[in-house]
Parts: structure tokens; C-alpha cells; sequence
């Protein structure tokens, strides 16, 4: 069964995913609160996503429902999580340390595009002149708020930002599947509950699980958890599910617009006039696919 868009199921989807998108742009600002107080990247990362978990799987017996996946889904909820998600900011974060952040960032930003082509691929969704023309205009927005990154570029980062773009790409697609027959909190249980225990492990066996940091990075790590993973997580779910893969994708790219102000107000980084005039292209370029999309049929996952 299909719906029309225009509903308060279209207007809700767009909602989310744009919640989604706040949420996920205060994750750089965190992070370097978190490495400034002290906290290394996998140590950050572990208990990101363990005290997730805990608010999800505690979720799930405050409120019982039926949590229990087959065997099938759950090996798909394993390899989905690790190798879409984990390793997607894996390979990110590989990437800034070998290329520029911005140039990272803006290859890393080429997966609204392998979005929009596996969702026409695997999940039927269409491809339509709105969708090309806000990719279009929100990736000139992006190259013009993250301008041309000077320094040291090397093939290996660059390599690892776009297999990130890559993966997470595949992770949306594949996540927008399984929640066609999952509830959002239950694969957001076992998605972040993996993670956690996958990064958990890697800094415990290369000895860099340290808990020797101050309480700026506690909280810091406490809003990775609670809003660039729990609020993120559940937002970007019910757009997923409401949208469709390729439309949140690409409302996703308000991501680095809002990091780019929480930036200015929080650490004190210079916004550039050349900033708000990208961020304003990559507004017209979602706000074009989604006016320019209000015809079009969008799958009903419910």
C-alpha cells in the first residue's frame, strides 16, 4: 500500500529527519569537548554507544514489547551495524587524520547521492528530477561552507572518507529494510548496543580504554549518547520510515550547517559569509525536493 505525500505523515517525516540532522551536527562539537576533557576517540565512542544502549534496551523493559529478532535478522542487525555504522566512523575519522577535516567532510557528504541511487536500486524509490537538483545544490552549499581545504592531502584519507560515504550509504539503505519489519527502538537497541561492545572490545585489546578524564568530557560523551545517538537514532528512524532513504539523506545535509553555528556559539569558530551562503543553498536545495516532491508517491511502511 502507498501514500500520497502532503499528509501529516509527510510533514511529521520531514520533522524527523531535519531533528535528525541537529541532533547528528552537535557530534563534532562534542567530540572535541570530549578529547579537550581528556577522553580518547575509542574510550568516547565505547561509552557513546553502552550508555545508549542502556537507554534503549531500559527503554524496552520499562515499556515490554517483543524484542526478539529471528536468527536471520539478527545476523543482518550484526553485519548492518558493524560494518554500515561503526565502520563508517571508523573510516571518518581515519580520514581527519590524514586529510583536512572540510575535505573529509565533503567526500564523506557524497553519500545522499549513493543514498538516492541504492534506494532506486533495492528499495524502489524514485529517481526524480527534485532529488537531483537538491543534491546538486546542497553539494555546492557544502563546498562553499567548507571552501577549499588547504594542507596535506593524502591518498589513504581520502580513500577512507569516501568508503565512509560508502558505508554509511549501504547503512541507510539496509537500516530503511530491516525497519520495514522491526520497530525503530528495537533495532536501535541492538544497533548501538553491538557498537558499543564492538568498540568496547578494540580499545580494551589495543590498551586504549582510559577513564582518566574530567567531568567536561563526561558530559560531553553524555550528549554524544543522549542527543547525536538516542534523539538522532530515533528521529532518524522515523523519517526513514515516514520518507523514505534518499529524501532523509539528502535533509541530512543540514548536518554540517548546524555544526558550523554550534561551532560559532559554542567554541568560539569564525562563521564566514561564504558559511551562510552555503548553508542557505543547501536550505533551497532540500526545501526544492521537498516542494518540488509533494506529488510524489512515498512508501507506506507501517
Amino acid at each position: 500500500m502507498v501514500r500520497r505525500n502532503g499528509g501529516s505523515r509527510e510533514i511529521w517525516g520531514i520533522v524527523f529527519a531535519a531533528l535528525a540532522a541537529v541532533a547528528l551536527g552537535t557530534e563534532g562539537v562534542a567530540a572535541k569537548l570530549a578529547y579537550a576533557g581528556g577522553a580518547n576517540m575509542l574510550t568516547t565512542l565505547a561509552l557513546r554507544f553502552l550508555f545508549a544502549a542502556t537507554f534503549f534496551w531500559g527503554n524496552l523493559l520499562l515499556f515490554p514489547s517483543n524484542w526478539r529478532v529471528d536468527q536471520r535478522t539478527f545476523y543482518q542487525l550484526i553485519v548492518l551495524s558493524l560494518g554500515g555504522q561503526a565502520l563508517t566512523v571508523l573510516l571518518l575519522f581515519y580520514a581527519f587524520q590524514h586529510i583536512p577535516a572540510a575535505a573529509a567532510i565533503l567526500f564523506f557528504y557524497i553519500y545522499p547521492a549513493i543514498v538516492t541511487i541504492l534506494a532506486a536500486v533495492f528499495l524502489h524509490e524514485p529517481l526524480t528530477r527534485a532529488k537531483g537538483g537538491a543534491l546538486f545544490l546542497a553539494f555546492l552549499g557544502l563546498s562553499i561552507v567548507l571552501g577549499i581545504p588547504a594542507g596535506d592531502w593524502k591518498g589513504g584519507g581520502t580513500a577512507a572518507a569516501l568508503l565512509a560515504a560508502l558505508a554509511n550509504g549501504i547503512f541507510m539503505v539496509g537500516q530503511t529494510r530491516l525497519l520495514k519489519r522491526l520497530e525503530p527502538k528495537i533495532f536501535n537497541a541492538y544497533a548501538t548496543l553491538t557498537m558499543g561492545v564492538a568498540f568496547l572490545f578494540v580499545a580494551l585489546m589495543t590498551g586504549n580504554f582510559n577513564l582518566s578524564f574530567n567531568i567536561q568530557a563526561l558530559l560531553a560523551i553524555a550528549v554524544l549518547a543522549l542527543i547525536t545517538t538516542v534523539l538522532a537514532y530515533m528521529a532518524m528512524a522515523k523519517g526513514l520510515t515516514y520518507l523514505g532513504a534518499s529524501r532523509v539523506a539528502i535533509i541530512c545535509t543540514l548536518e554540517p550547517v548546524v555544526t558550523a553555528v554550534l561551532g560559532f556559539l559554542v567554541l568560539g569558530e569564525k562563521l564566514q559569509p561564504g558559511q551562510i551562503l552555503g548553508g542557505t543553498l543547501i536550505l533551497l536545495g532540500v526545501t526544492w525536493q521537498q516542494v518540488a516532491g509533494q506529488g510524489a508517491v512515498a512508501p507506506d511502511n507501517t
